[in-house]
């Protein structure tokens, strides 16, 4: 049924002016017969004629149908009356006659009545339902009638559908014929997921359900879900890249309970057993107290931290990872979940460790040269006072090589100058020698945001 066309009811209101034709002469003729029938003594027979315009009145006027049943009867009894100069037993006749005529009406008028707001009822919902509905022809697989929603699902006007073959809406030839076959063998198809093909020759997916009727048709049923495989699909893709992401994801409910981890987070904690992380929360593996507190903090405030964490693998191993934790909001900015990232930085830790040990033994080292010089002008100070006690010539000698030696040991102090300003670029920009970052609780918020 097309969104231009009134509902069946109306439609057949549009015969009103052709049935009430029908009534008005079919009363005449009822009665003209009758006042023949008393003529010829046949009128018992013939007051049945009235029975054809009384019904014909209470069905498409059946909230007169009663009173034109009554006006009838009492124009009959007061003709029977007139006919037979008022014969008891004709009026008596007459009068029951009427009374039958009338609870007929009585009854037509109350069976159209019902049945006119059902037929109200079943087309509103077959015109203003959410989901698409038509009614197709089983033997030529025509559409007969459509919803507003059908055509506007498959971008038609209301008027294109009717009339096209129902097979012709398919995208998938393979779908069409298992529809069909499961709909003739079971006489009924529901939460069929196919494509169907839009007026502009583009592909809508649908839910397909339908039923058999009587009288050779069959009634179907769509919905649009095309947004929701469109959603589905997004999800696979985001879900198949997660999972296979370099990076290892956890991502836990609001109380911190492992929801779902990829495989990288499992490789990286050492294990296989996806389902024992099921429910475990993250501070299972954290090392630091005190560092579940700052995250905690940290995404209470701003809904995020970004930091080098100690965390334990499966086996208790001991790493350092660099984490990225935020809270996942919905479009009302709730937060509904809150994920996480991990990068192991055991190896560039341990870098750092043998880097700083290095430095530090150089800073040794120079403490050491420094105070090897020292150690040597002392004893060279007193050489060169006692070789002033010696003949002229040994003096000048002793004194000579009293001075190359000097001369030796400031250029070693010149070293431990040019060391220092050595070790001060590697601290600058090698960044080791500085204090171990989070101090003993093993955590450094390098970014909270």
């Amino acid at each position: 049924m097309t969104g231009q066309q009134p509902l069946f009811g109306d439609r057949e209101e549009s015969f009103v002016d052709l049935w009430l034709f029908i009534i008005v002469n079919t009363t005449i003729v009822a009665f003209l017969i009758n006042i023949l029938a008393f003529h010829y003594g046949t009128a018992a027979v013939a007051v049945n004629l009235f029975y054809i315009p009384i019904v014909i009145a209470a069905y498409w006027y059946p909230r007169l149908g009663i009173y034109y049943a009554a006006g009838v009867s009492a124009l009959y009894i007061g003709i029977v009356a007139f006919v037979t100069d008022g014969a008891l037993d004709q009026v008596v006749a007459s009068l029951v006659t009427s009374l039958v005529v009338i609870g007929v009406a009585a009854v037509v008028s109350n069976l159209a009545i019902h049945m006119r707001r059902n037929e109200m009822k079943y087309h509103g919902i077959f015109n203003y339902s959410e989901a698409g509905i038509g009614l197709v022809n089983s033997s030529d697989r025509i559409i007969k009638e459509v919803n507003r929603r059908f055509a506007d699902t498959l971008g038609y006007d209301s008027a294109e559908v009717e009339s096209l073959p129902f097979p012709g809406m398919w995208a998938d030839a393979a779908d069409r014929e298992a529809f069909f076959q499961h709909l003739s063998t079971q006489g009924n198809v529901e939460n069929f997921e196919t494509r169907f093909l839009t007026k502009a020759g583009a592909t809508r997916w649908v839910l397909l359900s339908a039923g058999m009727l009587p009288d050779d048709q069959f009634v179907c049923t769509i919905v649009d879900i095309t947004a929701r495989k469109e959603a589905e699909e997004s999800l696979i893709i985001k879900d198949h890249a997660i999972s296979s992401s370099l990076n290892a994801i956890a991502i836990m409910n609001l109380d911190f309970a492992i929801t779902y981890v990829n495989h990288s987070l499992l490789a990286m904690m050492g294990t296989s057993d996806e389902q024992g992380f099921s429910g475990t929360t993250l501070w299972k593996f954290v090392a630091s107290p005190q560092g579940i507190e700052t995250i905690k903090d940290a995404l209470h405030r701003k809904g995020s931290w970004l930091g080098e964490i100690l965390l334990y693998k499966a086996d208790q191993t001991p790493f350092y990872v660099l984490l990225w934790i935020n809270l996942v909001k919905n479009d009302m900015d709730d937060p509904v979940c809150i994920m996480a990232s991990f990068i192991d930085i055991t190896d560039r830790k341990q870098m750092e460790t043998i880097k700083r040990q290095a430095l530090e033994q150089i800073e040794k080292n120079i403490e050491q040269f420094a105070i090897l010089g020292d150690h040597i002008r002392n004893p060279l100070a007193v050489i060169v006072g006692l070789s002033s006690l010696a003949p002229g010539d040994v003096t000048d000698k002793i004194i000579l090589q009293a001075r190359e030696i000097d001369r030796i040991v400031t250029q070693l102090d010149m070293g431990w100058i040019e060391s220092e300003k050595v070790r001060e670029f590697i601290k600058r920009y090698y960044m080791v020698g500085a204090q171990e970052p989070g101090g003993a609780g093993g955590v450094q918020e390098s970014v909270a945001r």
